[in-house]
């Protein structure tokens, strides 16, 4: 991936998977731009109200918007067509996470073979959404 991405390196603490690492990328701005397009595509044709989720409010420079889009995004995936669900999900693992074997170079993951606990899919796209939102951390200790 291009330099200037965000990254960050993530361990399974527990469980079958316990002691794998991970390389979390972020995805570049357009990529990004274009999967939260699709997702919210998908939560407003599912009927999902999403009036109330503000990206940002550009007069007071407030990031709460961005908050409730990082918590409405795992309600938007719980939402609309499992298949959509799925292939949204593993498009962003596929993207920016890459599994990182003892003493080896990071690689893309061979999901079925490689994760044995599927709670760890949920755990990797939350870090994933995470690191593209880790500048509220910023926004909230800068007021």
């Amino acid at each position: 991936m291009s330099n200037g991405l965000k990254k960050k390196t993530v361990t399974i603490e527990s469980g079958r998977d316990k002691g794998k690492t991970f390389l979390i990328t972020e995805m570049p701005a357009i990529q990004a731009d274009e999967w939260a397009h699709e997702l919210f595509y998908h939560a407003a044709t599912a009927g999902m109200d999403l009036k109330n989720v503000n990206v940002m409010n550009l007069d007071t420079k407030s990031m709460a918007g961005m908050i409730e889009i990082g918590a409405a995004i795992g309600s938007i995936l719980g939402r609309i067509k499992p298949e959509e669900s799925r292939r949204l999900k593993f498009e962003l693992l596929d993207k920016c996470v890459q599994i990182v074997p003892k003493g080896g170079q990071e690689r893309m993951c061979i999901w079925d073979q490689e994760i044995q606990d599927m709670q760890n899919f949920t755990f990797l796209a939350a870090q994933v959404i995470g690191l593209h939102l880790d500048f509220l951390k910023q926004g909230e200790t800068s007021n």
